[in-house]
């Protein structure tokens, strides 16, 4: 019972985060749900169905604000991406998958957090295919799908609305697709499912609630680099977790 209280607790405090810039749920979560026991599996299956239900009503509360073209090309990347990854997943060290991940994520933020200042650059079609498809392969191999599509939107620069709207549409799209494509693999470990995966799922919805409100406090600049070191940070947690 106490795992369970400390996981809703590390579950809510992410979500709190993830809720105000638009991602870091499972990157913030990952760690805490590891250190409390949870199998690797668990938590990926944790993190992708607390995600996609906490941005249902993100998505539809700011359905206009939504890139829907820049949207669709990340879910529709993220299909082959995610069936990949659950192929593969069983056959990868998943320590040397996540430090290799957690390597590049922050190199890129480093990247992004030096090119602060100069104008900003609309991704092409290619850019969205090829993140939603690295998106779609972290989504079911470790679920940590939201740094690929930080570093693409970073380049953007768009508002925090819309930064936020955006995630919100693409994980929605992209961790149903994960969870069919896990559920179809028999990768859904059935010890999870109750009354773990319903009470970390509420936990995750609260935070996020709070962390959109909080979103729209932020001015844009602060919210922009915040943003940026989160994706390093993330990167480094990611890489040593």
């Amino acid at each position: 019972m106490t795992t369970l209280v400390l996981a809703m607790s590390g579950m809510l405090l992410a979500s709190v985060v993830g809720g105000a810039t638009g991602f870091a749920t499972s990157l913030l979560s990952t760690p805490v749900l590891l250190l409390l026991g949870f199998g690797v599996a668990e938590v990926v299956v944790v993190n992708l169905t607390a995600t996609l239900v906490s941005r249902i009503a993100v998505l539809a509360l700011r359905r206009h604000d939504v890139d829907w073209r820049g949207v669709g090309l990340l879910v529709g990347g993220s299909l082959p991406g995610a069936v990949t990854g659950a192929f593969t997943v069983g056959y990868l060290d998943q320590r040397v998958l996540k430090t290799v991940t957690g390597i590049v994520v922050a190199v890129l933020g480093v990247y992004l957090l030096l090119r602060r200042g100069q104008p900003a650059s609309v991704p092409g079609r290619r850019a969205y295919l090829c993140v939603g498809l690295a998106g779609g392969y972290l989504s079911t191999s470790t679920s940590l799908n939201g740094p690929p599509v930080a570093l693409l939107l970073g380049r953007a620069r768009p508002t925090p609305a819309r930064f936020v709207a955006d995630f919100a549409g693409y994980f929605v799209g992209t961790n149903a697709i994960s969870l069919a494509v896990l559920g179809l693999h028999g990768r859904i470990p059935g010890a999870v499912l109750w009354p773990v995966l319903p009470l970390l799922v509420a936990a995750g919805v609260a935070g996020n609630q709070i962390g959109t409100r909080l979103a729209d406090a932020i001015p844009r600049e602060a919210f922009q680099l915040a943003v940026t070191c989160l994706v390093i940070v993330s990167g480094v947690v990611t890489a040593v977790s």
